[in-house]
């Protein structure tokens, strides 16, 4: 039964119900878009009054190579490493804030920081609300600056004192990203309903294959999304703006 109670909690924190604020980021998808590197319904339908080919394909294919790269290059060998690392911490509150603060100093771009640091407040901020062990003295410790509040961090620290299992926790984070980017896709009108689904259930054996991969030391953690980067640091000249990044 233990095995089932962690896979309850796993799917109550990875569904896009529960609010830790990630419909709030798009991690410079909305850049993309924006600037055409990702086509949106619009541009595919004059495609196809100008008779391009196969245009329908562009924007989902696009987007799932955006996602894979996101997974492959920062989660799997980033965020993994750190959401596995707390998740191991035998709840000591300083063991926390060191591999917070090591996650801050990988982090190059200051846009993805503070992505990662608002998301994790939200996170913790409903976690403490609900009484979850931790969550209320590591806010304490964010609020005053003795902690910058990384969102993997939090994850790893805030579902193990859940219950919830190593396994089942990297997979609802490799869940939730990939899900989050493309209800992302969706609010930007680059694909439909349907079209997101084929894109989940393709993203599926890509998850799979890299969770049966050795977790990174968080000493050799790092992080290579030059595009994805780049376009959260030019998201501020955006205007509008339906995302924070």
């Amino acid at each position: 039964m233990r095995a089932v109670a962690s896979r309850l909690l796993m799917l109550q924190q990875a569904d896009s119900f529960f609010p830790g604020g990630a419909v709030a980021w798009s991690w410079g998808l909305e850049t993309l878009v924006a600037e055409a590197v990702i086509p949106t319904a619009s541009r595919r339908s004059r495609q196809r009054a100008r008779g391009a080919v196969g245009a329908g394909d562009d924007a989902s294919d696009a987007l799932r190579q955006f996602i894979v790269g996101q997974l492959t290059h920062r989660w799997a060998c980033c965020d993994r490493a750190f959401l596995a690392a707390a998740w191991h911490v035998d709840g000591v509150l300083d063991d926390w804030i060191s591999l917070d603060f090591e996650l801050e100093a990988i982090t190059l771009a200051a846009e993805l920081r503070q992505g990662s640091r608002r998301l994790g407040a939200s996170l913790l901020g409903v976690h403490a609300e609900l009484g979850t062990a931790h969550a209320a003295d590591y806010q304490r410790r964010v609020d005053t600056e003795e902690a910058p509040g990384h969102v993997a961090v939090l994850q790893g620290m805030l579902w193990r004192a859940l219950g919830i299992d190593h396994e089942d926790a990297l997979l609802a984070s490799a869940h939730m990203l990939s899900t989050g980017l493309v209800s992302a896709a969706l609010r930007l009108g680059v694909v439909g309903h349907l079209a997101g689904q084929l894109i989940l259930a393709e993203l599926q054996p890509v998850i799979r294959a890299l969770l049966v991969t050795p977790v990174p030391d968080v000493s050799r953690a790092s992080a290579f999304t030059p595009l994805a980067e780049m376009a959260v640091m030019r998201h501020e000249t955006l205007s509008p703006r339906l995302f924070a990044n």
